[in-house]
């Protein structure tokens, strides 16, 4: 019996590496999908600060890194929830270094809330953060079907539009109002360029 060469068939023939079919598959979405991602990836960098936000604890990091990857990919309700606990996450740092602790550990709207009372935060940001509280909360706490901020309801509002629009308008908002937060100087009563 003939010894079979490793990298020919039978016959002598160079064996062609077989692509497997989730590879093909990737690769043919990679390619459908290139300009939307370079276009979010573009979108992303004219509104991403210049500035290094070092002292983050690892997962705060993680969080805000995955926010800008889960954007460029288009996995939208990611930026959302993404983004949302990002600021949860810097609202706690930042009141619990300030004696808030109390307030710290009670989830974003009561950060928030504690930020607009003691007026620690510009109430614009605050806004911001908020929306997207409201805007993120059918995502992770189930709710009614008829709460205001589902998306079966936001795509009842006077400007109809389809539900992959209105989430990337989301996740658009969400980016810009986690940088805000991220590079905002707490406490401090000037709003910082980004």
């Amino acid at each position: 019996m003939p010894k079979r060469i490793a990298d020919k068939d039978l016959f002598g023939n160079p064996l062609r590496p077989r692509r497997p079919r989730y590879e093909a598959t990737l690769a043919a979405s990679d390619k459908e999908t290139l300009s939307e991602r370079a276009a979010r990836l573009r979108w992303l960098s004219s509104v991403s600060p210049r500035v290094y936000m070092l002292g983050l604890q690892i997962e705060t990091a993680i969080v805000l890194q995955e926010t800008q990857v889960s954007f460029v990919n288009g996995n939208f309700v990611a930026v959302i929830v993404l983004a949302a606990a990002f600021m949860e996450h810097w609202f706690a740092g930042s009141l619990a270094k300030r004696g808030f602790e109390k307030e710290a550990s009670r989830g974003l709207a009561a950060a928030i809330k504690c930020a607009r009372v003691n007026k620690l935060v510009d109430p614009l940001i605050l806004d911001g953060a908020d929306r997207l509280r409201l805007i993120r909360n059918p995502f992770v706490h189930l709710k009614d079907h008829d709460h205001e901020y589902t998306v079966g309801q936001r795509m009842m509002k006077p400007q109809p539009r389809d539900i992959l629009s209105m989430l990337e308008s989301d996740a658009k908002d969400a980016v810009v109002a986690m940088f805000a937060v991220a590079t905002y100087k707490f406490g401090v009563k000037q709003l910082v360029r980004i």
